[in-house]
């Protein structure tokens, strides 16, 4: 079993629990007046001071519980577990649920203020579970919260009213539960609320549903947009290998008939050329596809696609890794990605290029080092995004390159060395096929 964590989220999460932990401090019954509101109710037989009581608590409770459910939001979206290859939500839920037991025990603790693991904290988390059932992906942060906190505003008048209090009350609620049964107001305050628990209720189950239609007909035009650009892209393979094969053709022809050994060496490397660029032509409909690669191999074909560029001799190449060492992915992605990262250097003034490969705790790192202009390390960001370029270019290198680095579970850091040039990293999962 493999976990994974995105260390950005783990620290919106620790905030918002912090946060969570501190709020009980300022947002006490005292400030709210709860108690003034019941005893107000009691003393003048006002049901109206009772409903104010109930409205006070209800809004008090609501924002005590809302930094804890956008932790647990936060900490479900920033953890992925994977056993046998698949994702387990299962687990996650799991590793989640004790966080509000322990959050509330801490505040007790520190503070002496008891917060219950009650009907709300209970049903909370049961919704939570058939929340993300739907995996919605493509919605913001902003509409999750706001379908979930509706439901836990509406949970919060359920509190208030009698039902389902066998699973745990609060004091506070328990006291107003006895006042509102002593003004014999236990009618009224019911229907006031089921009404407002049913109308967050409902108005949380709309939002969701609509949601998960609206994340269906954004999957449903991307499929369609996918399968137009795959349709366009297999017609420019075709297009593209027909004047490549015709080159290649006349290559041979013209080696063939040369009788100049250097000029037919230069030729057979041409040719050579040709024929890897037809290959990575050919599976450029193929780039989805996951196969071993081994790496001594990928780093040959690397080289031997870049025979022909005048700075060849500039890289050196240095690899600790076992012979048959292979992972997952794509081979003609990956081999684009470094020698992106090659030519970037060679445009970068640097006509020595250092590769290293190696294994690391499970880890390949292929590390990249020249000693050209350097890369603007503070405009990272910028120049990692299509279409932004120092050069005269489609701006598509960069972008790429993290893409599929991304796309591959790996990481990729660019470090600015202090006299000149860079250094790259690329992190990857490790031998998947060794012993």
């Amino acid at each position: 079993m493999e976990i994974k964590l995105e260390e950005k989220k783990i620290k919106f999460v620790l905030i918002t629990l912090f946060l969570g932990m501190i709020l009980p401090i300022f947002l006490t019954h005292q400030n709210f007046k709860i108690y003034d509101s019941i005893t107000k109710a009691l003393e003048l037989w006002d049901k109206e001071h009772l409903l104010i009581g109930m409205l006070k608590l209800v809004i008090m409770n609501t924002l005590r519980s809302i930094p804890m459910y956008i932790a647990i939001f936060l900490l479900f979206d920033s953890i992925e577990i994977i056993k046998n290859g698949k994702k387990r939500n299962f687990e996650k839920v799991l590793l989640i649920l004790p966080i509000i037991p322990i959050a509330y025990s801490l505040i007790k603790i520190f503070y002496d203020i008891q917060l219950p693991v009650g009907k709300t904290s209970i049903l909370g988390v049961l919704w939570f579970c058939y929340y993300i059932k739907f995996d919605l992906k493509n919605i913001t942060y902003v509409e999750k919260y706001l379908v979930f906190l509706s439901f836990i505003v509406g949970l919060q008048w359920l509190d208030v009213s009698k039902f389902f209090n066998f699973l745990g009350v609060g004091e506070i609620t328990s006291d107003l539960n006895k006042a509102i049964s002593f003004m014999e107001a236990d009618v009224i305050v019911t229907l006031i609320c089921i009404s407002f628990f049913s109308f967050f209720t409902l108005f949380s189950i709309l939002l969701l549903h609509f949601f998960k239609g609206q994340e269906e007909r954004i999957a449903r035009s991307r499929s369609e947009m996918e399968n137009r650009h795959l349709k366009e892209v297999q017609l420019l393979v075709h297009d593209l290998k027909t004047p490549i094969f015709s080159v290649g053709a006349l290559l041979e022809t013209l080696t063939l008939q040369e009788e100049d050994e250097r000029k037919k060496l230069y030729l057979k490397k041409m040719e050579d050329s040709i024929e890897k660029t037809n290959i990575m032509i050919s599976e450029i409909l193929s780039v989805k596809s996951e196969k071993p690669i081994e790496i001594e191999e990928m780093m040959k074909f690397i080289f031997s696609f870049l025979s022909v560029h005048k700075n060849i001799e500039g890289i050196t190449y240095k690899s600790y890794l076992k012979k048959d060492y292979k992972l997952k992915g794509n081979r003609i992605l990956l081999s684009r990605v470094i020698i992106n990262l090659i030519v970037n250097s060679w445009e970068a003034n640097s006509s020595i290029v250092n590769i290293m490969v190696k294994d690391y705790k499970k880890r390949l790192i292929i590390q990249i080092d020249d000693y050209g202009d350097g890369i603007d390390i503070d405009n990272i960001n910028e120049l990692i995004k299509e279409g932004v370029s120092t050069k005269k270019s489609s701006g598509k290198g960069l972008s790429f390159v993290v893409k599929t680095i991304k796309d591959m579970d790996g990481k990729i850091y660019f470090i600015k060395k202090i006299k000149m040039g860079t250094k790259i990293y690329i992190i990857l999962k490790g031998d998947e096929y060794g012993e």
